[in-house]
């Protein structure tokens, strides 16, 4: 199974999805640091180029 990596619209912020439910989803970033927490709402699919972007630490 793939891991899902999702946007944060409020702050542009990429991370790997760890939880999900019907309010909010759990991210942690694809680089060391720590997870936090998004509204459902406010978080989308990320694309090949954000993810290329948070890898490289842009």
């Amino acid at each position: 199974m793939s891991q899902r990596v999702m946007v944060d619209t409020r702050s542009g912020q990429v991370g790997r999805l760890v939880e999900d439910n019907a309010e909010h989803m759990v991210l942690e970033p694809l680089t060391p640091g720590p997870e936090w927490s998004v509204p459902t709402a406010d978080a989308r699919a990320a694309t090949p180029e954000e993810v290329a972007a948070a890898l490289a630490g842009e």
